[in-house]
């Protein structure tokens, strides 16, 4: 065998193993792709699964929380339809890392507490002293994006969304401080009911 045939069937050989490695990294990358959409678009369907009342009302303890939550406009109680989620006012919507990292802390706290806590005995009206710290106000926004805009029309609610617009303030305000029962409207009637 010549030399110039050797060389040929050398190179071909090499290039032949380069196009498996190729093909072999091609094919691997595609399969984490395609595992990674798969992951992608089953963590956002849980995450929809496990946003509404339904699924947060099937905890005994949320009971008196999803009927009020139903009376009320956000809980589609209103002449055009709109519903509310849980998440749509009870996790930041700043971001989606910081929406999915509270999402979970959120949901691994309620089943702690479900499974090992005593549900009969939370004061859930003291717990509403403290709704600001679970009821974002990016949340609020996300829906109202265009408050400000729409109360500077109107005097009455410019005036009284004023200092949270402006930031002039020393107090704290979230949209909690001044709608002290949005979303569900009665809760303290339903609470008593339990």
């Amino acid at each position: 065998m010549s030399e110039n045939n050797k060389t040929t069937e050398n190179d071909g050989n090499i290039k032949s193993s380069k196009f498996r490695k190729i093909l072999k990294l091609a094919l691997i990358v595609s399969i984490g792709i395609l595992i990674g959409m798969l992951l992608s678009l089953f963590t956002a369907h849980m995450a929809e699964e496990t946003s509404d009342e339904k699924f947060c009302g099937s905890c005994h303890s949320m009971e008196p929380m999803v009927k009020a939550f139903r009376d009320d406009i956000h809980g589609g109680n209103n002449r055009v339809g709109f519903r509310a989620t849980c998440t749509d006012c009870h996790l930041p919507h700043d971001g989606i890392t910081n929406y999915m990292f509270q999402k979970s802390l959120t949901g691994m706290h309620d089943i702690w507490v479900e499974t090992f806590g005593d549900t009969k005995n939370i004061d859930w009206e003291a717990k509403r002293n403290h709704r600001k710290h679970f009821v974002y106000d990016s949340g609020c926004l996300k829906c109202h994006k265009n408050l400000k805009d729409a109360t500077a029309s109107n005097q009455k609610a410019f005036i009284a969304h004023k200092a949270y617009f402006m930031k002039k303030t020393e107090l704290d305000l979230n949209c909690v401080s001044c709608h002290e029962n949005v979303g569900h409207k009665n809760l303290s009637k339903y609470l008593k009911r339990k």
